[in-house]
């Protein structure tokens, strides 16, 4: 099994000793943490042509590949952050951005993902909420997400133990996840997104090109599955009542 952890702390400090910790209390495991910090990875353009034209017309050349790679590669993802400002760190928003065009078109339907956090005080819920939320809509299936508190100064051992006890039982979790390899059933907070953006690539094939080319031989689903029929039903109602501003 072969875990990744992305670390998108500016400082290699708390976040990073507490992937560190996790790393060496799974041996057994092919554990590897990727900095952020250490890497070739530029601030998004906001140019919307990963979206439009496709990821691979980017004008940004630099490591983003790379990370995708190593993504694809792992069983599991571990997306680690402290929370400043009661949100993620500018490094892991920038990493949503950079690879935002996976919102149209998913790609990690078969992959697993945990959303850690560290935290000192408030704050913890509204990071975890958004990383969670991002990588469900990046097709992750998620494993509950960790919250771990480190206060200014040295910690008191008993507040260490327990932020290692947290994260084993957070990984053995997102490791069972993997071996018993079950998908998460698709929800009507992703049919709806879907029906959407299969709808909208069809209406300028030209200037939607890369999202067309993903959804043009779709069917109900980014996936084959089997969805409800009242979930057809609900998903087909909610999806028509938005889509009437595009008509």
């Amino acid at each position: 099994m072969k875990l990744l952890a992305i670390c998108g702390s500016p400082r290699k400090r708390n976040t990073c000793n507490a992937l560190n910790l996790i790393r060496d209390a799974f041996p057994g495991i092919d554990f590897e943490i990727l900095h952020l910090i250490d890497l070739d990875f530029k601030p998004c353009k906001g140019c919307y042509t990963c979206v439009l034209k496709g990821e691979s017309n980017c004008p940004l050349k630099d490591e983003r590949d790379m990370i995708l790679e190593k993504m694809a590669e792992a069983d599991g993802l571990i997306l680690a952050s402290p929370v400043y400002s009661h949100m993620v760190s500018a490094m892991i928003k920038n990493l949503f951005e950079r690879l935002g065009y996976l919102a149209h078109r998913p790609l990690f339907f078969n992959k697993f993902a945990m959303s850690m956090v560290t935290c000192s005080g408030y704050g913890a819920e509204e990071a975890l909420k958004y990383m969670d939320k991002m990588l469900s809509v990046f097709g992750f299936n998620l494993a509950p997400s960790l919250e771990l508190q480190f206060r200014p100064g040295k910690m008191p051992e008993k507040n260490t133990l327990l932020n290692i006890e947290k994260s084993k039982r957070a990984v053995k979790i997102l490791i069972e996840k993997i071996e018993k390899g079950k998908k998460n059933k698709p929800s009507l907070k992703m049919i709806i997104p879907y029906n959407i953006f299969k709808y909208v690539s069809e209406l300028d094939k030209e200037l939607m090109k890369a999202d067309y080319d993903y959804y043009k031989d779709k069917g109900d689903y980014y996936y084959e599955t089997n969805i409800p029929f009242y979930k057809k039903i609900i998903a087909k109602k909610l999806t028509n009542k938005i889509i009437r501003q595009f008509d």
